[in-house]
């Protein structure tokens, strides 16, 4: 029995040198890049969203892999999340065994579906924490100045979650 190749840094290199992602990819990665840490999403989900947007047609597994030069977790992860919030579709080609990926049809439908998925959750599982943080600090005697800072906190809290599902088409479901 052989022992593992073991993959050098040139070797990784020219791999990634043979699907180098073109000029506008990159900078598409790097807005998403952007967009998705403002909403608290991985970069790699970010980057794998923003090769699938650019492609002329679905990529499978290891074209994502390959294009991007990321690890089987990363890009199985990234997979999950994007497909769990209706961001992506896997599709069959005729004749074609492996599953293809694209980027669902609607943009705004998938950004709706991220903040309604991230941002609303993260508000609602704010509210009881704000609350013991400013019972903290008053318990703990903090100056008006904090207990004036962490009021407004709360505050904007609640407006945040009253406002966001005003801003937002309803949901399909109701």
């Amino acid at each position: 029995m052989k022992p593992p190749v073991k993959k050098t840094p040139v070797a990784r290199s020219r791999r990634r040198d043979s699907h180098r992602l073109t000029p506008h990819e990159l900078e598409l990665g790097a807005f998403f890049v952007q967009m998705a840490g403002i909403l608290g999403v991985p970069r790699s989900v970010a980057q794998i969203y923003a090769l699938l947007y650019a492609a002329d047609a679905g990529l499978d597994f290891d074209q994502i892999q390959a294009k991007l030069g990321m690890s089987k977790g990363s890009v199985s992860q990234g997979l999950k999340f994007l497909r769990d919030h209706e961001m992506i579709l896997a599709v069959k080609a005729k004749g074609v065994r492996r599953e293809r990926w694209e980027p669902t049809p609607s943009l705004a439908a998938s950004m709706v579906n991220l903040v309604r998925r991230q941002v609303l959750p993260a508000l609602e599982q704010s509210t009881p924490v704000l609350q013991r943080v400013l019972d903290g600090a008053q318990t703990t005697g903090a100056s008006p100045e904090v207990l004036e800072r962490l009021s407004r906190l709360k505050r904007w809290n609640a407006r945040a979650l009253e406002l966001f599902p005003l801003m937002l088409p309803p949901s399909p479901g109701g």
